[in-house]
């Protein structure tokens, strides 16, 4: 009787879930048929969720539902006070191409000595204690939105590092919307593991709720990408763009549907739920700018599959870049920040000292020293053509009616400029152009592209026409 009991409990404390599929998208997209980011063949079972009081925090752990093995592994560290459902349909894709994924959730983020050192407990806790024999600490994979992924690199430094030497057949970071990387120092970027794949992934459009500050200063985020020991060949620096197009959806279930757009803004993961910054669809966006990267990513770390890499390291090749109807992704191993540090709502320098502990952190003093304000911190040597590019100005961005151009005094004539739109339509070309202002009026709102042609190189920025 004993026996049966303990079976019978078994069976009701495991249970597959029923199965979130590209079906429940809610733009009214199909998702990707085939391919990378295509949907995994495996149902997906989510364990009971653990509280784990004594590292304030809480452990959530998806697996494809088949026998019991170690599995090729992500760590997903949640954003700032965002629970698992906020990312769930995220975790359920990757379980289903047959990944083990542990999401890691902290209740007070703003200590951060205290939760970046709570979520490697949890982690650890995780892979030696809870789910020992799912998970494969042989490849690794540490994703992150916000507060989460700006975590990641002093995680790696650690599970990467010689105390636990995680990842060694296998391992990768991919920072999504990331803020600060903090507890991390110049020397500790430059001893990292070089063998860790690394992509960061900017929102274009990450806007707070009051409609005209960016969130975090990038500056911080271009740091990490620069100083970092990875080859240039082993990450990339990735720009998703918001599109004009529409759809809709009934968010609040009253019979009246809202029209969305494909913003990208803070929340890209960050889907199907409602929360204080309103409702955010499911849609088409999450499904090419998060999935088929990650897709591509874990083929490509865990599987060792080469075609793999030229989707999510192509170094801004087609496969990379391409979004289907959506705005193609900009990737560069040389990111430029051309927005004003006054620009961002949480910005390098501003005075903290820290958040809860007093804690002084490298990056918060010095990460985001810019004394000459050309968008490039001061740590950072440029070659020539990047120094071109970062004397390039648009402004303002968003616009709703000029768009004014300027070159620093010494920049490299300029042979031609285009404006395009997302579909490649030329809306403004000159050559040999001086100081201007261009009347942007005219356009639709939407995403456009100035390309800069000299001599020796070719430039693209996007900007942004809202009306």
């Amino acid at each position: 009787m004993n026996k049966l009991y303990l079976f019978l409990t078994v069976i009701f404390t495991i249970t597959t879930q029923a199965q979130i599929s590209y079906n429940d998208l809610e733009d009214g997209t199909n998702g990707i048929a085939n391919g990378y980011g295509s949907w995994g063949a495996n149902a997906v079972i989510k364990e009971a969720e653990i509280d784990d009081i004594a590292n304030d925090g809480i452990i959530n752990f998806y697996h494809p539902d088949v026998a019991v093995a170690q599995l090729p592994t992500v760590f997903f560290i949640s954003g700032w006070g965002r629970p698992a459902s906020s990312y769930e349909k995220l975790f359920y894709f990757i379980a289903s191409q047959g990944y083990a994924v542990v999401n890691i959730y902290n209740r007070t983020p703003g200590h951060i000595v205290e939760s970046y050192q709570y979520s490697l407990n949890m982690m650890v806790a995780a892979a030696q204690n809870h789910y020992a024999n799912w998970i494969d600490t042989g490849k690794v994979g540490l994703m992150g939105h916000s507060y989460g992924a700006g975590s990641t690199i002093w995680l790696g430094k650690n599970v990467f590092g010689d105390a636990y030497n995680w990842g060694q057949n296998g391992r990768f970071i991919f920072m999504s919307a990331p803020w600060y990387s903090l507890l991390v120092t110049q020397t500790d970027l430059a001893n990292y593991p070089p063998n860790v794949k690394l992509l960061i992934e900017i929102s274009n459009d990450d806007i707070r709720t009051d409609g005209y500050t960016w969130n975090t200063d990038e500056r911080a985020i271009r740091a990490v990408f620069e100083l970092i020991n990875i080859p240039n060949s082993e990450k990339d620096f990735v720009r998703v763009y918001s599109n004009p197009a529409t759809y809709q959806f009934d968010s609040d279930n009253d019979g009246t549907t809202e029209t969305f757009s494909y913003d990208a803004d803070h929340y890209v993961s960050y889907t199907g739920i409602n929360n204080a910054h309103g409702y955010q669809p499911w849609d088409a966006l999450d499904v090419y700018a998060i999935n088929r990267l990650s897709h591509a990513m874990m083929d490509f770390v865990f599987e060792g599959n080469q075609a793999a890499k030229n989707v999510i390291l192509g170094n801004g090749s087609a496969a990379q870049i391409d979004m289907n109807f959506l705005t193609d992704l900009s990737v560069t191993d040389t990111p430029i920040i051309t927005r004003p540090a006054n620009d961002f709502a949480y910005r390098c320098n501003n005075g903290w000292n820290d958040f809860a502990n007093g804690e002084n952190t490298w990056f918060l003093q010095n990460a985001c020293d810019d004394t000459d304000g050309d968008g490039i911190i001061d740590l950072i040597t440029l070659a020539t053509d990047e120094k071109n590019v970062a004397a390039f100005h648009l402004y303002p961005i968003p616009t709703s009616a000029y768009l004014k151009v300027r070159f620093d005094a010494g920049f490299e004539p300029i042979k031609e400029m285009t404006i395009t739109d997302i579909t490649g339509k030329i809306m403004y070309k000159v050559k040999n152009p001086a100081i201007y202002t261009i009347d942007a009026s005219t356009f639709a709102a939407g995403t456009y592209f100035v390309k800069i042609q000299t001599e020796k190189f070719v430039h693209t920025q996007a900007f942004i026409v809202k009306k």
